[in-house]
């Protein structure tokens, strides 16, 4: 098993008396690096370097620009993860690739508002991260990936509906967001915790049906992300639960969403522990 925690809400001085934690329990970190970071990201590389925690460099836009990859970011992100690449100012072992539409897209859908996102340049845009990655070898290539990809099965009229061309990048594994926190609480009263679970269960099997060995989890929430109202696990307990059954769809490698929310709600050792355990 492969055990990865999301850092998307801290300031980088503020990772740095986590890794510790982390080195102990044997969980990697997946770290959001906005462009206003740059500067700093090589000292926090070279801490975690020193304490034997892995890092995944996670790229992230600026809120304006779309901050995840999709039809209309790809160029600019991909110009972002080369700057960043060439100004790490230490070894990057893993590029993840968070494949999503624009925020302002996904906070009117969240909101129930009308929102379309766009998709004409689908096939440039896969071209272009297809090659991007062949260029970022032989780094480790991870994605996070909407759920609704997981349900496509064949074909890609989700990804091209979402702006997000997946399943034709050669990378090493797809993490598909399947919070059951926000199944549950972004549902209206619709999804209680235990019809969460049972999406989770639908959620990890499809993801071994779609991407098979290459496929992953992420799991949470444990605190709010980028839309800063997430629903957040009422106690490590459901986190285990959601463990359980991921493994039991032969997932090996799961990931918490997310590292801020862990260290804010002490004790965070509990948390760690009931991903790993």
């Amino acid at each position: 098993m492969r055990y990865r925690v999301w850092c998307e809400t801290l300031a980088f001085a503020d990772i740095g008396p986590a890794l510790p934690l982390l080195a102990r329990t044997g969980v990697e970190l997946i770290l959001a690096v906005r462009p206003w970071q740059l500067g700093e990201l090589g000292e926090l590389l070279a801490r975690a370097a020193a304490a034997g925690v892995d890092v995944a460099v996670w790229p992230m836009l600026a809120d304006a620009d779309g901050r995840w990859v999709s039809v209309a970011s790809a160029s600019a992100w991909i110009g972002f993860a080369d700057e960043l690449l060439a100004q790490a100012g230490a070894p990057i072992a893993e590029l993840v690739l968070d494949l999503e539409p624009p925020i302002a897209q996904l906070t009117a859908l969240k909101n129930l508002r009308p929102a379309w996102t766009a998709r004409a340049g689908f096939t440039a845009a896969g071209e272009q991260l297809r090659a991007a990655i062949a260029r970022w070898r032989p780094r480790r290539i991870t994605t996070a990936v909407m759920p609704f990809v997981a349900a496509e099965l064949a074909g890609d009229w989700v990804q091209r509906l979402l702006g997000t061309p997946v399943s034709a990048l050669p990378v090493d594994r797809h993490s598909v967001m399947a919070y059951t926190s926000l199944y549950e609480g972004w549902s209206r009263g619709l999804v209680g915790r235990r019809r969460a679970e049972l999406l989770l269960a639908a959620t990890a099997r499809l993801a071994r049906v779609r991407f098979g060995e290459r496929a992953a989890l992420s799991l949470g929430a444990v605190g709010a992300g980028a839309f800063g109202d997430e629903p957040a696990y009422r106690s490590p307990t459901e986190l285990a639960r959601d463990v359980a059954i991921a493994r039991r769809a032969g997932i090996t490698e799961l990931s918490l969403f997310e590292l801020g929310g862990v260290l804010r709600r002490s004790p965070a050792e509990a948390w760690l522990a009931a991903l790993t355990d």
